[in-house]
């Protein structure tokens, strides 16, 4: 093989081989192909086998990346925050490469999601797929900025799905558009409760979703910070802490669940 061509082929790949701005929080969003196909045959709008398979897919990337530090799932999407600034000597995982960072995140999410969903017999159509988007935040404060935003999306799409699956009991899907045309969420939220349904009674999970972080157990008297799952957040509008005190420490601080 001659240089000239190796050197013309490898300068063609190093075009696109582009890297993620160093020192700075990284943002993964892994979301399901065409779900809404893929989860046809599953109850509506909540179904909790299919809530499982996304938690374990979320908590499978937050092991898996490095520097992983806070995880959060709705709907079919799941957002991981990841830091590699803590000194200088932190190596970014895949030296920051955007396309290995997509594709091992991608790839990982739809292998884990299919063993899981097998395993406890989801019933799924087609083959799930997940793709993958990963960009930085300037500052962690636009970092804890983000998760406010998912979760505010996540309360938003919930009530319309929330609304979508029960009014389609005793209306038609036509009739449904014209009576959610123009409503805020509360308006909806009343809707629900004129039609008999309380949006609160839906699990926690569903209306403010799932997170995923380290926390300090003690075990033979030795602190070590091991990943957990959290299915009752809080708003994180109104406990910005929560998330700024795990981001800047690399984990949540001693609780009572944790002795």
């Amino acid at each position: 093989m001659s240089n000239k061509l190796k050197d013309r082929i490898e300068g063609y790949e190093a075009v696109t081989d582009y890297k993620l701005l160093p020192r700075v929080p990284i943002i993964i969003c892994v979301n399901g192909r065409g779900f809404s196909k893929v989860t046809q045959l599953l109850d509506k709008p909540y179904c909790p086998k299919f809530a499982e398979c996304i938690t374990s897919t979320m908590l499978r990337l937050c092991t898996d990346i490095e520097g992983a530090l806070f995880g959060f799932q709705y709907n079919d999407e799941i957002v991981i925050v990841a830091r590699n600034d803590y000194t200088n000597e932190t190596s970014p995982w895949y030296d920051n490469k955007l396309q290995k960072v997509c594709s091992v995140t991608a790839a990982t999410a739809t292998l884990h999601f299919n063993e899981c969903a097998s395993k406890i017999g989801l019933d799924v159509s087609g083959n799930p797929i997940f793709t993958s988007q990963v960009f930085t935040s300037p500052n962690v404060g636009e970092a804890v900025n983000t998760l406010i935003y998912k979760q505010q999306q996540n309360f938003h799409s919930s009530i319309q799905f929330a609304c979508l699956y029960e009014l389609i009991k005793k209306n038609d899907k036509n009739s449904i558009k014209d009576m959610l045309n123009g409503l805020n969420m509360d308006e909806k939220v009343d809707l629900l409760s004129q039609e008999g349904v309380d949006f609160n009674s839906y699990p926690l999970s569903f209306r403010r979703g799932v997170a995923a972080y380290k926390v300090p157990k003690i075990t033979d008297d030795v602190v070590k910070n091991k990943w957990t799952v959290n299915t009752e957040l809080p708003i994180f509008a109104k406990d910005q802490s929560f998330l700024t005190n795990i981001f800047k420490n690399g984990a949540d601080i001693f609780r009572k669940d944790s002795l």
